[in-house]
């Protein structure tokens, strides 16, 4: 799709494509400096490509296991962008998997953690606990793959990447 049809924002689809580019190497991101330690990222199930060529173009893509797939990259190799995603973080035992949307920039269709409490405001208030850590999570998330964006090296990576 065109960028006036669709809106393509270009931080958002960027910031996706950076999500699917750490769960396709390490797929562990450090935040140790913001007190929450080493978290895993994983693009799970689905991710929607849309074209930012001109061409009006959109695929999404379902697997197990979007990360190992050369069709994925291969769409971007051809100015293909992912504008949603499905993602799973694991951080310790805590576990989230929701859907990010690049335009506008949102997360939706959150599933939290299992608190295994049995008492209702307990299980609410884990719930909520939950809730607010996955946000300061892809907070975090997010000034990580600005200030790794703002790096001589970043673009370089992703060529290497994609073997462009």
């Amino acid at each position: 799709m065109t960028k006036e049809k669709q809106g393509i924002g270009y931080l958002g689809t960027e910031f996706l494509l950076w999500l699917y580019y750490k769960s396709c190497t390490d797929n562990t991101v450090s935040l140790n400096n913001l007190g929450i330690g080493e978290i895993t990222v994983s693009v799970e199930d689905t991710i929607t490509l849309s074209s930012v060529t001109g061409e009006d173009y959109t695929e999404t893509i379902k697997a197990m296991s979007i990360s190992g797939l050369d069709s994925v990259r291969n769409s971007i190799k051809i100015g293909r962008l992912p504008v949603e995603s499905k993602v799973k973080i694991t951080s310790g035992d805590l576990q989230w998997l929701f859907q990010i949307k690049a335009v506008p920039f949102k997360v939706t269709a959150v599933k939290l953690p299992f608190s295994g409490e049995k008492d209702e405001d307990t299980v609410i208030s884990a719930r909520l606990l939950s809730m607010t850590k996955l946000e300061l999570i892809v907070k975090a998330l997010f000034n990580t793959f600005l200030l790794e964006r703002d790096t001589t090296d970043f673009i370089n990576e992703f060529k290497d990447f994609l073997g462009v």
